[in-house]
């Protein structure tokens, strides 16, 4: 039996509810920069089918109200599509809920999410597990980069100085170089946690003092994505312990600046990532 054949007996016949995000909801405090579609919706929905499962599709208010008054059907797992959310706290909605009714959520629970989104946490965190961290300036500093405390897809991301003190987020140090993305996921084999090679982003002008910020990320234009073959294994360990900080036993994606002042040359793309650099 192959490991697909066996996670399908496994979970065989199981109601596994899609928890969506209707464009329409009207709530004050759930407005969204980014709403799931025809492509993320369909995929979930296909892979539920494949692994022989019931799919049971509600939107976000449905599910809190047939919750509430004790509607809804019978539910093995969640998989929660509510993300994007301008409030934060809003992002802890569903898998809250699925607490209350001791339903396992996916991907995550409400003290990862929330603890993992708001970046200034998110950094001290990483000064705690002795991570490198870009330093925290004083707000007249003109040599830095400000992130707000949520949003995603470098919403709000400026290189500048940033004087307006009521403007919520993060002033740090301003990192020349270039992006890295490490992704994380566990392993059906080993299960555990395993480390994914990670992926270089860079403008094709090679310029070290760019920014991966919304326009970048929106128009996807001039950009460079390149692979590293591996990541080292001290790196790799202290990366798998930082996860864990957060409870995070599914997947996660850490984001982080090579610290550059110069492009990579093709050996040391060959030679395993290091979180030294």
């Amino acid at each position: 039996m192959n490991f697909k054949q066996k996670l399908t007996t496994d979970i065989k016949g199981k109601t596994i509810a899609i928890v969506y995000i209707f464009e329409k909801e009207n709530a004050e405090g759930f407005k969204h920069f980014l709403v799931w579609k025809d492509k993320i919706l369909t995929g979930w929905l296909r892979a539920v089918y494949e692994l022989e499962c019931l799919p049971y599709i509600v939107d976000v208010r449905t599910f809190m109200q047939k919750a509430s008054n004790f509607s809804l059907p019978h539910i093995d797992y969640v998989i929660n599509l509510n993300s994007g959310c301008n409030e934060l706290s809003t992002m802890g909605l569903v898998p809250s809920i699925c607490s209350f009714l001791n339903i396992p959520c996916f991907p995550c629970d409400a003290t990862a999410i929330l603890a993992s989104e708001n970046k200034e946490i998110s950094n001290y965190i990483a000064l705690g597990a002795k991570i490198k961290t870009p330093s925290f300036l004083d707000r007249c500093n003109y040599n830095g980069i400000y992130r707000p405390i949520n949003l995603g897809n470098s919403i709000g991301v400026e290189k500048s100085s940033f004087v307006n003190f009521e403007k919520e987020g993060i002033y740090q140090e301003f990192i020349p170089g270039y992006d890295v993305t490490i992704p994380i996921a566990f392993n059906f084999i080993t299960n555990e946690m395993d480390i994914l090679p990670p992926t270089l982003y860079f403008p094709k002008s090679l310029d070290p003092n760019w920014i991966y910020n919304e326009t970048t990320k929106k128009d996807d234009e001039g950009l460079v994505r390149l692979q590293f073959l591996e990541i080292e294994e001290n790196s790799k360990q202290q990366l798998l312990s930082f996860i864990k900080i957060f409870g995070i036993k599914t997947y996660a994606r850490i984001d982080m600046r090579l610290k550059r002042s110069s492009f990579l040359t093709g050996e040391e793309v060959k030679q395993p990532f290091s979180l030294k650099n």
